[in-house]
């Protein structure tokens, strides 16, 4: 354990946004040139603040925790900021930041695509490094985590893009409609880290739309441009009991993916019965934590059943898993903790972004556009924060909390000037390892 003293002399020292940049470079070197290239809708004889400025503001308000736009260019608002964005882009005139307004208007003319573009490009940068190699499932099979959650709550319709919910008083019997947003997203597990790959907006094309936009729907938009974009890369699938349909399974194989879902009785009653007979034959009452049937016969596949009883504290917990992964005595406790990956997207994916960090429900623009852009580069910000913090050895050594890190960086930004020395420093070879 590290004592308070040992803590500030290692502190003593260290400019912690340069050891951002630092990770950041040594990831993504051309990082900024992205954000720089992306297709301005501006007319280019009014624009004051280029792209790259403007996309690096939001980034920074994400790791540094400004919850609100305004807080943000408060926040910023000082000498040491403007000159550190200065050496960091590399450019010759700063003389202010860009006021909050003037970025949500850049955003909302901003085509997310060109966002979208960007986390591809870093997610690609990540696999040719192969430093997660090790990560995958069976040692072929990048795990890919599926879910959808809330963004925005509205009273009062928001746009035409809205999903509808009626609601009524239990006892009054009153009736009000909620406004919302929802997200699809994939995240690609690595470790403790779940890095967005590709998210799908959970909207409808107009408002007098006969069915609403659901999240199955979303998956068949989301799965087409991954396997697009993706062509040859090895996929399992992680997903709720939700995913464990026919429409699913027939896109996975058709994507020639694997996958593992968690599965409910009552979701397909056939293969749930088939399973507890074929179980009771093959294990004749014997006791087990982990019970597995191969080929459960359904509609024109086979699929293999896994369910394990885990004891966690105090807690006995149970969970059935259906899969196209084979199953074995050395496999099956392993596929288990596979299939409970799934969590993370819940716990170090949506809870962290809502609650921790982030704050992805606050809405920072009325324009759909821009709500848009916004969440996407909330995706990007946090793919470079967990890096960050999973890659840096003094923070790993100093167990920082989120906030603390988050702090860190912004006391930084705000009292500390980067020297040319500093940025001499970003171009320098190092070594970034994710344990120990």
């Amino acid at each position: 354990m590290i004592t308070r003293k040992e803590k500030r002399e290692q502190e003593k020292n260290v400019n912690y946004f340069l050891e951002f940049q630092k990770i950041c470079h040594h990831f993504f070197k051309g990082f900024t040139n992205r954000l720089r290239k992306v297709k301005d809708p501006r007319h280019q004889s009014y624009v004051t603040y280029d792209s790259d400025l403007m996309l690096w503001m939001m980034i920074l308000k994400n790791v540094c925790q400004f919850t609100s736009m305004r807080s943000l260019s408060n926040g910023l608002n000082r000498e040491e900021c403007i000159d550190n964005l200065q050496k960091m882009l590399a450019t010759q005139e700063l003389h202010e930041l860009p006021h909050y307004d003037t970025i949500n208007d850049f955003l909302s003319r901003l085509d997310p695509k060109e966002l979208e573009n960007i986390r591809i490009g870093l997610i690609r940068e990540l696999l040719k490094k192969r430093c997660f190699e090790a990560e995958r499932i069976e040692g072929k099979y990048w795990g890919i985590i599926i879910d959808g959650t809330g963004l925005f709550h509205f009273n009062k319709k928001h746009c035409a893009h809205c999903l509808k919910r009626e609601h009524t008083h239990k006892k009054t019997g009153e009736t009000w409609t909620d406004y919302q947003h929802h997200v699809l997203e994939a995240k690609l597990v690595v470790g403790d880290m779940v890095l967005s790959i590709d998210s799908e907006f959970i909207e409808n094309e107009h408002e007098d739309v006969t069915k609403q936009d659901c999240e199955r729907r979303a998956f068949e938009r989301l799965s087409t441009r991954l396997k697009a974009t993706f062509k040859r890369l090895p996929i399992c699938i992680l997903a709720d009991s939700l995913y464990a349909c026919e429409s699913v399974f027939q896109r996975c194989e058709a994507n020639r993916w694997k996958y593992m879902f968690r599965f409910k009785a009552g979701s397909i009653p056939s293969v749930a019965q088939e399973f507890e007979a074929l179980k009771a034959l093959k294990y004749r009452g014997q006791s087990a934590t982990t019970y597995w049937v191969n080929d459960i016969a359904y509609q024109e596949r086979k699929l293999n059943a896994l369910e394990a009883t885990v004891q966690e504290k105090e807690k006995t917990h149970t969970f059935l898993f259906l899969t196209n992964l084979p199953i074995t005595e050395k496999k099956a406790e392993v596929l288990v903790a596979v299939g409970r990956r799934r969590w993370k997207i819940e716990n170090q994916g949506f809870n962290r972004q809502k609650h921790v960090q982030y704050a992805i429900q606050h809405v920072n623009s009325q324009n759909h556009q821009a709500m848009k852009n916004h969440y996407l580069l909330t995706q990007i910000a946090d793919i470079l924060m967990q890096l960050y913090e999973k890659g840096s050895k003094l923070l790993r050594t100093q167990k920082k909390t989120a906030k603390e890190i988050s702090s860190a960086l912004l006391e930084a930004i705000r009292t500390r000037r980067l020297t040319e020395e500093d940025m001499a420093s970003l171009v320098k070879p190092m070594q970034v390892r994710f344990t120990g």
